[in-house]
């Protein structure tokens, strides 16, 4: 091959390299539109809504940790055993749920019912957010303890508690799902014409 032909070949692929890396620059630039059109995240306003007002969670918090656990897939069953759109873990947020209430636990099969799991998962994360309401990064720290467990929540937060929380997480897989689980939270967020404040939320709960 000539050195013309090479350099006629050397245009062609960066061409086509440039081209390529434009059309991903496009399609992350609307990957949450993509997703939004992909994805039912409406389905179960309703039942967010009604679990939100009885555990002091701001809606579109809960609606960002469904997307996250399962993308609104009832369904699904995780590695660890989660159960159904808010991952629920039937020796954890399940078992702690039956012995607040002082009910029995219900049977792994009842988990996938859409209006049980976010209920339980609900109110989970509503515990979390009243444990840490103190803190300006009450959310961060309530996402930790929902992913992680409480001790680990416990240890990474700031020793000020307007401080910063992400920064202290140790557990890559954790600090991802709380920017990730963050993010989208905003992104739901911006399209409430309002949305009530979290921390205001939580103290009004009489939820245990």
């Amino acid at each position: 091959m000539s050195r013309n032909s090479w350099k006629h070949l050397e245009l062609r692929i960066t061409a086509a390299s440039l081209a390529l890396l434009a059309m991903a620059m496009v399609f992350l630039h609307y990957s949450e539109e993509l997703i939004d059109v992909w994805i039912d995240d409406g389905r179960y306003n309703v039942l967010i809504e009604q679990a939100a007002l009885r555990n002091g969670v701001e809606p579109a918090l809960i609606k960002a940790v469904i997307f996250q656990e399962s993308k609104f897939r009832p369904d699904v069953r995780g590695s660890q055993g989660e159960i159904g759109l808010m991952q629920i873990l039937p020796g954890g947020a399940v078992a702690d749920y039956a012995r607040v209430h002082r009910s029995a636990q219900p049977p792994d099969r009842e988990l996938f019912d859409p209006a049980r799991n976010i209920e339980i998962g609900s109110w989970y994360l509503g515990r979390a957010l009243r444990r840490w309401k103190k803190y300006r990064c009450v959310r961060e720290l309530a996402l930790c303890q929902y992913n992680a467990g409480e001790s680990r929540a416990d240890r990474w937060k700031p020793q000020d508690p307007a401080g910063n929380v992400v920064q202290n997480i140790d557990i890559a897989s954790t600090s991802r799902y709380v920017t990730n689980v963050m993010r989208r939270y905003e992104h739901y967020r911006k399209k409430q014409k309002t949305a009530p404040d979290a921390v205001a939320t939580t103290k009004k709960s009489s939820r245990p």
